[in-house]
């Protein structure tokens, strides 16, 4: 499994586009959780899957392109959600190599609850 899944959101112009890139995130080994070809439609799905990376590509459908969908993404919904503008879909495996560490790690382990280990303070002056 890759330790550095990511769920991502595609925003692509054209059917052959995202095709494109949703084959190289699959080969990476990441999950496509939606994709848009309307800029204002992505921002709209950004909202709702909450994705860990954000893959632009083209000038988009709609009023909002590419550049402000970027800019309305970090003003307004997901700032700390990395975004790539990717103009060929043969650059974002380098792309996606480039920014991997920067990524959280996601396991089945660590989206499980974790106890609380928190020292209980009357258990601590007890222990005194």
């Amino acid at each position: 499994m890759n330790p550095f899944f990511l769920r991502v959101l595609l925003a692509a112009d054209s059917l052959e586009q995202a095709a494109a890139l949703e084959h190289h995130l699959h080969d990476a080994g990441h999950e496509v959780v939606r994709v848009e070809a309307r800029g204002d439609a992505a921002l709209k799905a950004a909202r709702l899957v909450h994705p860990d990376l954000i893959v632009l590509s083209g000038p988009l459908q709609g009023t909002m392109d590419g550049v402000a969908l970027a800019e309305a993404l970090e003003q307004q919904v997901l700032a700390p959600t990395p975004v790539l503008m990717v103009q060929d879909p043969a650059d974002l495996p380098g792309l996606l190599a480039l920014q991997a560490p920067a990524w959280p790690q996601h396991s089945e382990a660590s989206s499980l609850p974790q106890p609380d280990l928190t020292p209980d303070p009357a258990a601590l002056d007890e222990a005194e």
